[in-house]
């Protein structure tokens, strides 16, 4: 399955495509711009981003479709969102604190802390399949791509040019793709 947002005729929804049978199906819509659906590892529940009134929190909701929750309430921007392979955690970004920093916070929203201490931003974090390491872009002046454990610590830059971004893991947890 998979899924994917839609803004056919102007409304945001989120759908499940099931590649099998070809059929849709709504899991949720709003009037509010949406983005970033992410499924939990069990294929349970979706993570999204919505904005409302400008400020954007991140929201899950049950696969089948359903009440969604808010994860985040804070000023500003938390946005992305990608759990732990063992879906305990999950990991985004957020500005909450200036600028775009990488923050953990259980499934339930609850033990919201920052891990990101570098100079600059950082944005685009991505859990690997492992468990062991976060992916990011870092913003300082270039765009780069890096690594760190879970707790903030082990940063490791792995790219320098001039606008390396947005990395995605593969399944073995050690290769790395991103956008250059």
């Amino acid at each position: 399955q998979i899924v994917y947002l839609s803004y056919l005729n102007g409304a945001p929804r989120i759908y499940i495509y099931n590649i099998g049978t070809g059929q849709q199906k709504l899991v949720t819509s709003s009037n509010n711009p949406t983005f970033s659906p992410r499924w939990s590892p069990d294929g349970k529940s979706i993570l999204y981003s919505m904005a409302i009134a400008g400020n954007t929190d991140i929201y899950r909701v049950p696969a089948n479709g359903g009440q969604s929750i808010r994860l985040t309430d804070s000023p500003g921007l938390d946005v992305g969102g990608s759990y732990s392979p063992d879906g305990s955690k999950i990991v985004f970004e957020s500005d909450r604190g200036g600028s775009q920093q990488i923050y953990i916070m259980n499934t339930d929203g609850s033990s919201q802390r920052r891990i990101s201490y570098g100079g600059g931003r950082y944005a685009t974090p991505e859990w690997s399949p492992r468990g062991d390491l976060i992916a990011y872009t870092r913003i300082a002046g270039d765009f780069r791509v890096g690594v760190m454990r879970p707790d903030g610590s082990g940063e490791r830059l792995l790219t320098d040019s001039w606008q390396d971004e947005a990395p995605t893991w593969a399944p073995n947890g050690r290769v790395i793709q991103f956008f250059r």
